[in-house]
């Protein structure tokens, strides 16, 4: 493994996209292409959240994309993990990397709360939402 140069900005063990976008790359670059990813799982499943890796680079984390079901047995809620991606290049990441439960952050976001957080990012000028849990 090579050395790391730069110290790596920790990240908390239940951080969301929304706690880390003070020390992302590109965020809004970043949040858009989450948001391609929870789009395509909204579309192939109905449902999408996102949950980010605590184990990488907090300026560009992976992230787990997962969907939520109802069991039709028991008529509860089973989340599911559609796919993880790194965080750098947006890419698929080896099946492998979903099954480390350590790696993600237990917090998720839905495809509300990304969706609100790019028009936040896109114009920081806006009053804030009554759903914005900034006070």
């Amino acid at each position: 493994m090579a050395t790391k140069r730069v110290p790596q900005t920790p990240i908390a063990a239940d951080a969301t996209i929304a706690d880390m976008v003070e020390v992302l790359d590109k965020p809004v670059e970043y949040v858009r292409r989450v948001l391609e990813k929870l789009e395509r799982c909204k579309r192939a499943h109905g449902d999408a959240q996102v949950r980010v890796g605590v184990r990488g680079r907090a300026e560009a984390p992976n992230y787990l994309i997962e969907y939520a079901r109802e069991n039709t047995k028991t008529r509860e809620l089973e989340t599911h993990q559609d796919a993880a991606y790194s965080g750098s290049t947006h890419r698929e990441l080896a099946p492998h990397h979903i099954a480390e439960a350590r790696n993600w952050s237990p917090e998720e976001m839905n495809i509300t709360a990304v969706s609100a957080l790019i028009g936040r990012l896109r114009n920081p000028r806006a009053p804030a939402s009554r759903f914005s849990d900034e006070d």
